[in-house]
């Protein structure tokens, strides 16, 4: 399924489209450099910070045992990999019944991963019992490194 996925992409045209056409989306970005990029430059470019929930990330369950076979940490490698044609989408309280009718036409999943606020902090967190842990989002994907 990975390989498949990685050698087949499919970008979301269909749903960028309609996200832009009925005005939802106040911010929206393609996965190609990961999310922890797409999430710091549209983090940047809106004036925001950003917390996203590690236990909400949708991790395909082969990815993930692949990676912890390989004694890596399957969270890093989600958001700091890139080649992923999946939309990172911000969405206004006021505009979410419009992404729910891109959502219906779009055919693609969706999943509310985190939110944005008002400090400039970029934070991943997790829930670990009744504690809540807090990181820094690591950094993205580097062209010509």
């Amino acid at each position: 399924h990975c390989v498949h996925r990685y050698l087949y992409p499919e970008p979301r045209v269909r749903l960028g489209s309609m996200l832009g056409r009925n005005r939802a989306a106040s911010a929206c970005m393609d996965l190609s450099d990961g999310l922890a990029d797409a999430v710091r430059q549209v983090a940047d470019a809106s004036g925001v910070g950003a917390v996203i929930d590690i236990d909400r990330l949708p991790i395909d369950p082969e990815a993930r045992e692949w990676f912890v076979s390989r004694g890596l940490d399957p969270v890093h490698e989600a958001v700091t990999g890139g080649d992923d044609y999946e939309l990172l989408v911000a969405v206004r309280p006021r505009t979410r019944s419009r992404l729910a009718a891109a959502h219906r036409h779009g055919g693609v999943p969706l999943t509310r991963i985190g939110l944005c606020t008002n400090d400039r902090a970029i934070l991943m967190r997790r829930t670990a019992g009744n504690a809540i842990e807090a990181q820094p989002m690591p950094r993205g994907y580097t062209h010509f490194r």
